[in-house]
């Protein structure tokens, strides 16, 4: 007869989110450039637009060494993509019951103040409010949130809300001149067509 196994539980100590080994960023980014590939092919318009800006950042913050902020816009282009993808675009809101819209806003409240306090924090160490596809993306992605969840569509208001999120945890490089916001917005355009 087998020996019995006891399984004891332990008590953690350290904090879930300890400081994470460098490769840990670099993982993240593989994996989510993975997921993102796959559902690139999915979108049309003004989502594959902010995704195609978004993913070109992450390429030149990955190349540049800041593996953070790469896996960061990475996570903002794969929420990007589940909210231009959820089923609500047909016009037919999810029915969820009370408790679990209590449940959803107090979320949505949650992840949208953290951006809101991420996002101000970044714009603290800087004169003038940032600008470039980063700052457009983040409140056009902060707004559709909230419309979003005001209309019952809870999936996409959630995703949204997220990307905010993650777009407002990168360390931002301060944009020389509005023309270079242009041209990497144009450019998006150039790839949608």
């Amino acid at each position: 007869m087998p020996a019995k196994v006891t399984i004891k539980a332990t008590t953690r100590t350290a904090p879930r989110k300890a400081a994470h080994h460098p490769l840990y960023d670099l993982r993240r980014v593989y994996e989510l450039q993975g997921r993102i590939e796959i559902l690139e092919g999915a979108l049309a318009g003004s989502p594959f637009c902010d995704v195609s800006a978004l993913a070109s950042l992450a390429e030149q913050e990955f190349s540049a060494g800041r593996l953070h902020n790469a896996a960061e816009i990475l996570r903002a282009c794969e929420h990007l993509t589940f909210a231009a993808l959820a089923p609500y675009a047909a016009g037919c809101p999810t029915r969820v019951s009370a408790e679990l819209r209590a449940a959803i806003t107090s979320e949505f409240n949650h992840i949208t103040r953290s951006a809101e306090l991420h996002w101000s924090e970044a714009n603290a160490h800087f004169e003038t409010p940032l600008i470039g596809p980063i700052a457009l993306i983040y409140a056009k992605s902060l707004a559709e949130a909230k419309r979003a969840l005001l209309r019952g569509a809870y999936r996409p208001a959630l995703e949204l809300a997220r990307a905010a999120e993650a777009l407002a945890k990168t360390t931002p490089e301060p944009v020389e001149t509005a023309d270079t916001e242009a041209e990497t917005h144009t450019a998006a355009h150039r790839l949608a067509s």
